[in-house]
């Protein structure tokens, strides 16, 4: 059976990565190195701060934290790439190429995306070994969680590149989004904390931040084996995809609203 085109593309430039990054071993070896030195340094830390979440999840701190090393290796990167990939420095000789966007897209993420999987593994391992985390996920609530936050982080970074295309720096929305995120997103703690630390009701504004709904999504899925025929946990997951199905949408719009103004501008290869 013939390999449809567009993955021969991807596989083309995954591996143009993959023996790009093995050429330089000494800093291949380095960064493997790093990994397993960030493991042990995240462990550590996490285990000094070791205290119940029991209000969210029925679980304890580095556990929640694994949780959301999960996110940053699964998830971000999806977004990043979009972010990097898709520029206002990179965007014309993209769309010179002749290859799908997409195509391109993926295929240059690729190789990123796989190493930064297998980084995620020494973490895990080591957290539940070493740093007795407790993982009690559902494979299909995980699945799901997978695509609603994909879906997410994707519209927002589509949105991001949109708007940077026009202004050739970072935007004003993306900028906020990244402030709420980092203090309300609950990344690093429950946002239900928000409502001791700051004032009663604070972590009702959690609530309205897509990314809230990332982090929240996964704990649930990996952290109190959720069954999805629960119409609570249904209920849960219905409300972030909802974030989903609107969110995805006005990024692709707004993405090509940004490419076709800037056409029209003669401001597409400006930087």
């Amino acid at each position: 059976m013939e390999i449809p085109i567009a993955l021969k593309q991807i596989i083309a430039f995954t591996k143009r990565d993959f023996l790009s990054w093995a050429t330089y071993r000494t800093a291949a070896a380095t960064q493997v190195l790093g990994i397993f030195i960030a493991v042990f340094a995240w462990g550590v830390g996490a285990a000094y701060v070791q205290r119940p979440v029991q209000e969210m999840y029925g679980s304890d701190y580095i556990s929640f934290l694994l949780v959301g090393v999960a996110v940053s290796n699964l998830i971000l990167p999806l977004m990043q790439g979009i972010q990097n990939q898709l520029n206002p420095w990179t965007l014309e000789t993209i769309l010179m190429t002749g290859v799908s966007t997409t195509i391109f897209v993926l295929g240059n993420i690729m190789w990123t995306y796989i190493f930064s999987i297998i980084s995620f593994i020494p973490y895990l391992i080591i957290g539940i070994s070493f740093f007795h985390a407790s993982i009690n996920a559902n494979f299909f609530a995980v699945l799901l969680a997978f695509v609603i936050s994909a879906a997410i982080m994707m519209g927002l970074a589509m949105i991001s590149t949109g708007l940077r295309i026009l202004t050739k720096s970072m935007d004003p929305i993306t900028w906020t989004l990244n402030v709420m995120q980092s203090l309300f997103a609950g990344v690093a703690f429950p946002v239900i904390y928000l409502d001791t630390i700051l004032f009663p009701g604070a972590s009702t504004i959690s609530w309205f931040i897509p990314q809230t709904w990332v982090y929240h999504l996964w704990r649930v899925a990996m952290l109190t084996n959720p069954s999805l025929t629960d119409p609570v946990i249904l209920v849960e997951f219905l409300k972030g995809a909802l974030f989903a199905v609107v969110i995805l949408p006005i990024g692709y719009k707004v993405f090509w609203w940004g490419v076709n103004r800037s056409k029209r501008e003669g401001t597409l290869g400006w930087y």
